[in-house]
Protein backbone atom coordinates (compact mmCIF):
# COMPACT_ATOMS: atom_id res chain seq x y z
CA UNK A 1 0.00 0.00 0.00
CA UNK A 2 1.17 3.23 -0.87
CA UNK A 3 1.76 6.02 1.32
CA UNK A 4 -1.75 7.76 2.36
CA UNK A 5 -2.40 11.37 1.86
CA UNK A 6 -3.92 13.56 4.68
CA UNK A 7 -6.18 16.69 2.65
CA UNK A 8 -7.82 19.25 5.03
CA UNK A 9 -10.53 20.44 3.25
CA UNK A 10 -13.05 19.38 0.73
CA UNK A 11 -15.92 21.96 0.20
CA UNK A 12 -14.10 23.57 -3.17
CA UNK A 13 -12.72 21.90 -6.40
CA UNK A 14 -9.04 23.02 -5.28
CA UNK A 15 -9.41 20.19 -2.69
CA UNK A 16 -11.58 17.51 -6.12
CA UNK A 17 -8.45 18.63 -8.61
CA UNK A 18 -6.13 17.12 -5.28
CA UNK A 19 -7.66 13.99 -4.77
CA UNK A 20 -8.29 13.25 -8.46
CA UNK A 21 -4.80 13.50 -8.87
CA UNK A 22 -3.96 11.18 -6.45
CA UNK A 23 -6.33 8.78 -6.50
CA UNK A 24 -5.52 8.10 -10.64
CA UNK A 25 -2.03 7.43 -8.92
CA UNK A 26 -3.35 4.56 -6.61
CA UNK A 27 -2.87 6.89 -3.58
CA UNK A 28 -4.80 6.47 -0.75
CA UNK A 29 -6.76 9.95 0.37
CA UNK A 30 -8.28 10.46 3.92
CA UNK A 31 -9.96 13.65 3.21
CA UNK A 32 -11.30 15.79 6.50
CA UNK A 33 -14.09 18.65 6.34
CA UNK A 34 -16.02 19.81 8.88
CA UNK A 35 -19.27 19.98 7.32
CA UNK A 36 -20.20 16.83 4.85
CA UNK A 37 -23.57 18.76 3.38
CA UNK A 38 -21.39 21.64 1.36
CA UNK A 39 -17.94 19.41 1.01
CA UNK A 40 -18.84 18.13 -2.34
CA UNK A 41 -15.03 16.71 -3.10
CA UNK A 42 -16.15 14.19 -0.66
CA UNK A 43 -18.14 12.38 -3.32
CA UNK A 44 -15.52 11.73 -5.75
CA UNK A 45 -14.84 8.06 -6.33
CA UNK A 46 -11.33 8.29 -5.25
CA UNK A 47 -11.79 9.69 -1.72
CA UNK A 48 -10.69 6.69 0.23
CA UNK A 49 -12.11 7.80 3.73
CA UNK A 50 -14.45 10.71 4.80
CA UNK A 51 -13.60 12.35 8.04
CA UNK A 52 -15.17 14.99 10.23
CA UNK A 53 -13.35 16.91 11.52
CA UNK A 54 -13.72 20.71 13.81
CA UNK A 55 -14.20 23.61 12.24
CA UNK A 56 -11.30 25.51 11.09
CA UNK A 57 -12.80 28.64 11.21
CA UNK A 58 -13.72 28.56 14.64
CA UNK A 59 -12.00 26.07 16.67
CA UNK A 60 -8.63 25.74 15.28
CA UNK A 61 -6.71 24.35 18.15
CA UNK A 62 -9.06 21.50 18.42
CA UNK A 63 -8.75 20.90 14.46
CA UNK A 64 -4.65 20.92 15.19
CA UNK A 65 -5.20 18.05 18.47
CA UNK A 66 -7.85 16.07 16.18
CA UNK A 67 -4.55 15.73 13.73
CA UNK A 68 -2.51 14.61 15.94
CA UNK A 69 -4.37 11.59 17.43
CA UNK A 70 -5.39 10.95 13.99
CA UNK A 71 -1.44 10.93 13.23
CA UNK A 72 -1.56 8.06 15.80
CA UNK A 73 -3.31 5.43 13.88
CA UNK A 74 -1.52 5.37 10.51
CA UNK A 75 1.37 2.71 10.85
CA UNK A 76 3.61 5.08 8.89
CA UNK A 77 3.58 9.21 8.08
CA UNK A 78 1.63 10.19 6.04
CA UNK A 79 1.57 13.09 3.58
CA UNK A 80 -0.48 16.31 5.10
CA UNK A 81 -1.94 18.86 2.26
CA UNK A 82 -3.92 21.68 2.68
CA UNK A 83 -6.73 23.25 0.25
CA UNK A 84 -7.07 26.81 1.48
CA UNK A 85 -5.00 29.37 3.05
CA UNK A 86 -6.63 28.56 6.99
CA UNK A 87 -5.25 25.12 6.35
CA UNK A 88 -1.85 25.82 5.71
CA UNK A 89 -1.60 28.49 8.18
CA UNK A 90 -2.62 25.67 10.72
CA UNK A 91 0.20 23.16 9.28
CA UNK A 92 2.76 26.46 9.99
CA UNK A 93 1.76 27.47 13.73
CA UNK A 94 1.56 23.69 14.40
CA UNK A 95 4.69 22.41 12.42
CA UNK A 96 6.62 21.18 15.31
CA UNK A 97 3.79 18.63 16.96
CA UNK A 98 2.67 17.75 13.36
CA UNK A 99 5.75 16.85 11.79
CA UNK A 100 6.10 13.49 14.54
CA UNK A 101 3.12 12.19 12.55
CA UNK A 102 2.64 14.22 9.33
CA UNK A 103 5.17 14.79 6.39
CA UNK A 104 4.91 18.24 4.87
CA UNK A 105 7.47 20.83 3.23
CA UNK A 106 9.88 22.55 5.52
CA UNK A 107 9.42 26.12 5.56
CA UNK A 108 11.08 28.73 7.21
CA UNK A 109 9.79 29.58 10.48
CA UNK A 110 6.73 32.67 10.07
CA UNK A 111 7.50 32.74 6.17
CA UNK A 112 4.04 31.06 5.35
CA UNK A 113 2.13 33.40 8.17
CA UNK A 114 3.66 36.05 6.31
CA UNK A 115 3.13 35.08 2.85
CA UNK A 116 -0.86 34.90 3.68
CA UNK A 117 -1.37 37.85 5.30
CA UNK A 118 -1.51 40.73 2.72
CA UNK A 119 0.35 43.02 5.15
CA UNK A 120 3.49 40.66 5.78
CA UNK A 121 3.41 40.02 1.88
CA UNK A 122 4.01 43.55 1.76
CA UNK A 123 7.11 43.70 4.26
CA UNK A 124 8.59 40.54 2.19
CA UNK A 125 8.57 42.59 -1.32
CA UNK A 126 9.97 45.28 0.68
CA UNK A 127 12.61 43.63 2.50
CA UNK A 128 13.73 41.19 -0.88
CA UNK A 129 12.97 43.66 -3.15
CA UNK A 130 9.84 41.93 -4.76
CA UNK A 131 8.25 44.09 -7.75
CA UNK A 132 4.59 44.98 -6.49
CA UNK A 133 2.29 47.59 -6.97
CA UNK A 134 2.64 50.99 -4.96
CA UNK A 135 0.73 50.13 -1.69
CA UNK A 136 -0.19 51.65 1.59
CA UNK A 137 -1.05 49.92 4.89
CA UNK A 138 -4.25 51.92 6.59
CA UNK A 139 -4.43 50.82 9.91
CA UNK A 140 -5.66 52.63 12.66
CA UNK A 141 -3.00 54.87 13.22
CA UNK A 142 -2.59 55.87 9.36
CA UNK A 143 -3.43 59.18 8.04
CA UNK A 144 -6.11 58.48 5.40
CA UNK A 145 -5.70 61.86 3.98
CA UNK A 146 -2.03 61.45 3.25
CA UNK A 147 -2.67 57.85 1.89
CA UNK A 148 -5.86 59.53 -0.20
CA UNK A 149 -3.52 62.14 -1.76
CA UNK A 150 -0.73 59.76 -2.29
CA UNK A 151 -2.27 56.78 -4.12
CA UNK A 152 -2.69 56.66 -7.89
CA UNK A 153 -5.94 56.24 -9.08
CA UNK A 154 -8.14 54.04 -9.47
CA UNK A 155 -7.20 51.73 -6.67
CA UNK A 156 -8.43 49.05 -4.87
CA UNK A 157 -8.81 48.46 -0.77
CA UNK A 158 -8.00 44.73 -0.06
CA UNK A 159 -7.88 42.95 3.94
CA UNK A 160 -4.85 42.23 5.72
CA UNK A 161 -7.23 39.02 6.49
CA UNK A 162 -9.96 37.90 4.19
CA UNK A 163 -12.16 36.58 6.06
CA UNK A 164 -12.91 39.41 8.68
CA UNK A 165 -13.26 41.95 5.33
CA UNK A 166 -16.19 39.78 3.97
CA UNK A 167 -18.17 40.12 6.50
CA UNK A 168 -17.79 43.41 6.74
CA UNK A 169 -17.86 44.67 2.83
CA UNK A 170 -19.67 41.13 1.06
CA UNK A 171 -16.94 41.17 -1.25
CA UNK A 172 -13.35 40.18 -1.29
CA UNK A 173 -11.88 44.14 -1.97
CA UNK A 174 -13.02 46.95 -2.81
CA UNK A 175 -12.59 49.04 -5.96
CA UNK A 176 -12.11 53.02 -5.29
CA UNK A 177 -12.14 55.67 -8.79
CA UNK A 178 -11.65 58.62 -6.94
CA UNK A 179 -10.40 59.98 -3.68
CA UNK A 180 -13.68 60.66 -1.70
CA UNK A 181 -14.52 56.60 -2.65
CA UNK A 182 -11.14 56.00 -1.13
CA UNK A 183 -11.63 57.77 2.13
CA UNK A 184 -15.72 56.42 2.65
CA UNK A 185 -13.99 52.90 2.29
CA UNK A 186 -11.18 53.49 4.81
CA UNK A 187 -13.50 55.21 7.67
CA UNK A 188 -15.41 52.22 6.82
CA UNK A 189 -12.87 49.79 7.58
CA UNK A 190 -11.42 51.53 10.45
CA UNK A 191 -15.13 51.80 12.33
CA UNK A 192 -15.19 48.32 11.87
CA UNK A 193 -11.77 47.88 13.27
CA UNK A 194 -10.22 46.11 10.01
CA UNK A 195 -6.90 46.67 9.22
CA UNK A 196 -6.55 47.17 5.07
CA UNK A 197 -4.72 47.97 2.64
CA UNK A 198 -4.67 50.78 -0.18
CA UNK A 199 -2.65 49.39 -3.35
CA UNK A 200 -2.51 50.63 -7.10
CA UNK A 201 -4.57 49.04 -9.84
CA UNK A 202 -1.81 48.29 -12.73
CA UNK A 203 -3.70 49.08 -16.06
CA UNK A 204 -4.87 46.23 -18.15
CA UNK A 205 -7.66 43.78 -18.98
CA UNK A 206 -7.94 39.97 -17.17
CA UNK A 207 -5.50 38.70 -19.36
CA UNK A 208 -2.71 40.32 -18.39
CA UNK A 209 -3.12 38.30 -15.17
CA UNK A 210 -0.44 35.56 -15.27
CA UNK A 211 0.34 32.54 -12.57
CA UNK A 212 3.75 31.33 -12.49
CA UNK A 213 3.70 27.68 -10.24
CA UNK A 214 6.24 25.66 -8.83
CA UNK A 215 7.71 23.04 -6.94
CA UNK A 216 10.61 23.81 -4.50
CA UNK A 217 12.50 20.57 -2.77
CA UNK A 218 14.05 20.78 0.64
CA UNK A 219 17.54 21.66 -0.95
CA UNK A 220 15.70 24.93 -2.69
CA UNK A 221 16.09 23.77 -6.46
CA UNK A 222 13.15 24.21 -8.38
CA UNK A 223 12.10 20.79 -9.78
CA UNK A 224 8.84 21.71 -11.89
CA UNK A 225 7.85 24.87 -13.26
CA UNK A 226 5.02 26.02 -15.48
CA UNK A 227 3.22 29.25 -16.50
CA UNK A 228 -0.35 30.04 -17.15
CA UNK A 229 -2.67 33.01 -18.35
CA UNK A 230 -5.78 33.88 -17.30
CA UNK A 231 -8.44 34.88 -19.20
CA UNK A 232 -11.59 35.74 -17.50
CA UNK A 233 -12.23 35.73 -13.54
CA UNK A 234 -15.11 35.62 -11.42
CA UNK A 235 -15.89 38.30 -10.15
CA UNK A 236 -14.46 39.95 -12.88
CA UNK A 237 -11.79 41.98 -12.71
CA UNK A 238 -10.81 40.91 -9.14
CA UNK A 239 -11.34 37.60 -8.70
CA UNK A 240 -10.49 33.61 -9.15
CA UNK A 241 -9.85 32.26 -12.47
CA UNK A 242 -12.95 31.12 -14.50
CA UNK A 243 -10.51 30.83 -17.57
CA UNK A 244 -6.90 30.16 -17.86
CA UNK A 245 -4.84 28.44 -20.63
CA UNK A 246 -1.22 27.13 -20.62
CA UNK A 247 0.89 29.93 -21.96
CA UNK A 248 4.75 29.58 -21.78
CA UNK A 249 6.73 32.98 -20.91
CA UNK A 250 10.18 32.59 -20.03
CA UNK A 251 11.01 35.89 -18.63
CA UNK A 252 7.85 35.12 -15.98
CA UNK A 253 9.57 31.87 -15.37
CA UNK A 254 12.84 33.07 -14.29
CA UNK A 255 11.67 35.64 -12.17
CA UNK A 256 9.11 33.56 -10.27
CA UNK A 257 11.81 31.28 -9.37
CA UNK A 258 13.76 34.60 -8.22
CA UNK A 259 11.45 35.27 -6.07
CA UNK A 260 10.69 32.19 -4.55
CA UNK A 261 14.50 31.05 -3.99
CA UNK A 262 15.23 34.90 -2.68
CA UNK A 263 12.04 33.77 0.27
CA UNK A 264 13.77 30.78 0.57
CA UNK A 265 10.65 29.04 -0.21
CA UNK A 266 9.61 25.42 0.38
CA UNK A 267 6.88 22.93 -1.08
CA UNK A 268 4.81 23.67 -4.10
CA UNK A 269 3.98 27.69 -4.55
CA UNK A 270 2.08 29.23 -7.09
CA UNK A 271 3.08 33.06 -7.67
CA UNK A 272 0.44 35.57 -9.48
CA UNK A 273 1.77 38.63 -11.82
CA UNK A 274 0.29 41.34 -13.59
CA UNK A 275 2.08 42.34 -16.63
CA UNK A 276 2.06 46.40 -17.56
CA UNK A 277 0.07 46.78 -20.46
CA UNK A 278 2.83 49.92 -21.59
CA UNK A 279 6.10 48.29 -19.98
CA UNK A 280 5.61 44.71 -20.16
CA UNK A 281 6.97 44.41 -16.10
CA UNK A 282 5.53 42.20 -14.22
CA UNK A 283 4.28 42.94 -10.37
CA UNK A 284 3.42 40.42 -8.11
CA UNK A 285 -0.31 40.39 -6.80
CA UNK A 286 0.06 37.65 -4.65
CA UNK A 287 1.65 34.16 -3.58
CA UNK A 288 -0.64 31.13 -2.97
CA UNK A 289 1.16 28.82 -0.51
CA UNK A 290 -1.34 26.13 -1.05
CA UNK A 291 -2.72 23.78 -3.32
CA UNK A 292 -4.21 25.78 -6.67
CA UNK A 293 -7.59 26.37 -8.15
CA UNK A 294 -5.81 25.24 -11.13
CA UNK A 295 -4.83 22.17 -10.45
CA UNK A 296 -6.51 19.97 -13.48
CA UNK A 297 -5.14 22.39 -16.03
CA UNK A 298 -1.63 21.15 -14.54
CA UNK A 299 -2.21 17.80 -14.92
CA UNK A 300 -4.04 18.13 -18.37
CA UNK A 301 -0.41 19.61 -19.59
CA UNK A 302 1.58 17.10 -17.78
CA UNK A 303 3.16 18.71 -14.60
CA UNK A 304 0.96 17.05 -11.66
CA UNK A 305 2.27 19.50 -9.04
CA UNK A 306 0.09 17.54 -6.12
CA UNK A 307 1.50 14.50 -7.07
CA UNK A 308 4.98 15.97 -7.55
CA UNK A 309 4.93 17.15 -4.17
CA UNK A 310 3.49 13.75 -2.67
CA UNK A 311 6.25 11.60 -4.19
CA UNK A 312 9.17 13.87 -2.87
CA UNK A 313 7.99 14.22 0.66
CA UNK A 314 8.22 10.46 0.42
CA UNK A 315 11.49 10.46 -0.45
CA UNK A 316 10.87 9.33 -4.26
CA UNK A 317 11.29 12.10 -6.18
CA UNK A 318 9.86 12.36 -9.71
CA UNK A 319 12.61 13.34 -12.41
CA UNK A 320 13.01 17.34 -13.00
CA UNK A 321 10.58 18.56 -15.73
CA UNK A 322 9.96 22.41 -17.01
CA UNK A 323 6.99 23.05 -19.02
CA UNK A 324 7.90 25.18 -21.79
CA UNK A 325 6.27 23.92 -25.24
CA UNK A 326 2.77 25.70 -25.46
CA UNK A 327 -0.22 23.16 -24.83
CA UNK A 328 -3.82 23.24 -26.16
CA UNK A 329 -5.29 23.03 -22.50
CA UNK A 330 -7.48 25.59 -20.64
CA UNK A 331 -9.14 25.74 -17.42
CA UNK A 332 -12.42 25.89 -17.72
CA UNK A 333 -14.92 26.76 -14.72
CA UNK A 334 -18.61 26.24 -16.53
CA UNK A 335 -20.70 27.76 -13.77
CA UNK A 336 -18.88 30.60 -12.54
CA UNK A 337 -17.51 31.38 -16.32
CA UNK A 338 -21.12 31.82 -17.57
CA UNK A 339 -21.80 34.37 -14.84
CA UNK A 340 -18.71 36.38 -15.22
CA UNK A 341 -19.08 36.00 -18.93
CA UNK A 342 -22.54 37.65 -18.43
CA UNK A 343 -20.96 40.62 -16.39
CA UNK A 344 -18.15 41.27 -19.29
CA UNK A 345 -21.12 41.52 -21.84
CA UNK A 346 -22.61 43.89 -19.51
CA UNK A 347 -19.63 46.34 -19.00
CA UNK A 348 -18.78 45.63 -22.87
CA UNK A 349 -14.98 44.72 -21.39
CA UNK A 350 -15.59 41.49 -23.98
CA UNK A 351 -17.25 40.80 -27.12
CA UNK A 352 -19.70 37.92 -28.26
CA UNK A 353 -17.10 36.74 -30.52
CA UNK A 354 -14.15 37.26 -27.54
CA UNK A 355 -15.83 35.19 -25.20
CA UNK A 356 -16.63 32.31 -28.02
CA UNK A 357 -13.09 31.97 -29.73
CA UNK A 358 -10.98 30.99 -26.02
CA UNK A 359 -13.79 28.01 -26.04
CA UNK A 360 -13.28 26.85 -29.23
CA UNK A 361 -9.70 27.02 -29.82
CA UNK A 362 -8.65 24.64 -26.43
CA UNK A 363 -9.34 21.38 -24.98
CA UNK A 364 -11.60 22.11 -21.57
CA UNK A 365 -9.89 21.07 -18.49
CA UNK A 366 -13.52 21.01 -16.20
CA UNK A 367 -12.96 22.27 -12.83
CA UNK A 368 -15.95 19.54 -11.58
CA UNK A 369 -16.85 17.42 -14.27
CA UNK A 370 -15.00 14.43 -15.53
CA UNK A 371 -15.69 11.38 -16.77
CA UNK A 372 -14.28 8.56 -14.46
CA UNK A 373 -15.80 10.52 -11.58
CA UNK A 374 -18.91 12.41 -12.63
CA UNK A 375 -20.51 12.34 -8.59
CA UNK A 376 -19.12 15.49 -7.66
CA UNK A 377 -20.57 16.94 -10.50
CA UNK A 378 -24.42 16.23 -9.23
CA UNK A 379 -23.21 16.85 -5.63
CA UNK A 380 -21.99 20.46 -6.80
CA UNK A 381 -25.33 20.99 -8.81
CA UNK A 382 -27.40 20.17 -5.76
CA UNK A 383 -25.52 22.50 -3.74
CA UNK A 384 -26.02 25.27 -6.17
CA UNK A 385 -29.44 24.25 -6.64
CA UNK A 386 -30.19 24.67 -2.54
CA UNK A 387 -28.48 27.91 -2.27
CA UNK A 388 -30.79 29.27 -5.23
CA UNK A 389 -33.84 27.96 -3.59
CA UNK A 390 -32.44 29.90 -0.40
CA UNK A 391 -32.37 32.66 -1.90
CA UNK A 392 -35.57 32.63 -3.73
CA UNK A 393 -37.16 32.18 -0.16
CA UNK A 394 -35.36 35.36 1.27
CA UNK A 395 -36.61 37.68 -1.10
CA UNK A 396 -40.27 36.12 -1.78
CA UNK A 397 -40.19 36.92 2.33
CA UNK A 398 -39.27 39.93 1.69
CA UNK A 399 -41.58 40.63 -0.68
Amino acid sequence: MQTPVVLLGANFYTALGAIRTLGRRGVPVYALDYHFPTAYALSSRYVTRKILCPDINREEEALAEFLLKLGKDFSERPVLMATSDSYALLISRHAEELTRYYRFPDLPAGLLEKIIDKKGLDELAREHNLRTPQTFIADQKADIETIAEAIPYPCIIKPALSHMFVKVFRQKCLFAGSKPELVSALETARASGLEVMVQEVIPGFDDRMYVFDAYIDRLGKATHTLTAQKLRQFPINFGSSTLTHHLHDQKMADLGRDYLNRLGYRGYGEIEFKKHPDTEELYLIEINARLSTLNVLFDKCGVEFTYVMYKDLIGDPLPDFHLVEDQPWVFWHAYEDMISVAAYLKKKQLTVGQVIIPWLTHRKAHAIWAADDIKPLFSFAFLILGKTIAKLRRLLKRS
